[in-house]
């Protein structure tokens, strides 16, 4: 007779066994969203439409810079399996997200250089771009990486060895 899914005590992946989960409430997924749309409405009250095509616009450059850092990153990364990363726009992991578990070593890692590179790579930009665009490619960035950011954070003292696995409403973490 099997246990039910629900007893998270002895859940295991594999050989690894779950440690902790974090769920993330759907009160939060929608204030997140929310932020996205009152973004849309300063950029619209502040620049008029070309507040919307920077906003439309700034969207698409971040996900190619996020991409280019991706890639970057996992030049030094041995494993071919962590670097399968596919993009989804289901919140709250909208954007690059990994394709399968993922260490969460390599996980921090990936989104502390998403993190920096990506707002250096904007700031390099500021002398070429209209104010409207630079703000929207910052927010952006921003809005992206807070679930990520606050995922490595709940898991920071963890064990780096673990796996973390990227869920619809959640996150779940997994060590040997």
């Amino acid at each position: 007779m099997h246990k039910p899914l629900s007893d998270q005590k002895n859940a295991t992946i594999y050989q690894y066994q779950l440690v902790r989960r974090k769920n993330i409430r759907p009160e939060l997924v929608q204030s997140h969203m929310l932020i996205a749309a009152i973004f849309l409405a300063f950029q619209m009250l502040m620049f008029q439409i070309d507040g919307l095509f920077s906003w439309l616009f700034g969207f698409a450059v971040i996900q190619i810079i996020h991409i280019i850092i991706i890639f970057l990153t996992f030049i030094r990364v041995d494993e071919a399996a962590d670097r399968k990363w596919v993009w989804r726009i289901t919140p709250p992991w909208i954007g690059f997200k990994p394709a399968n578990d993922i260490k969460l070593s390599l996980f921090r890692r990936v989104h502390r250089h998403l993190f920096w590179i990506g707002l250096c790579a904007a700031a390099l930009l500021y002398p070429w771009i209209k104010e409207s665009l630079l703000l929207s490619i910052i927010s952006w960035h921003l809005w992206l990486l807070i679930p990520r950011l606050m995922l490595s954070f709940t898991f920071r003292k963890e064990q780096k060895d673990g796996i973390l696995r990227l869920e619809s409403r959640g996150a779940s973490y997994y060590r040997r």
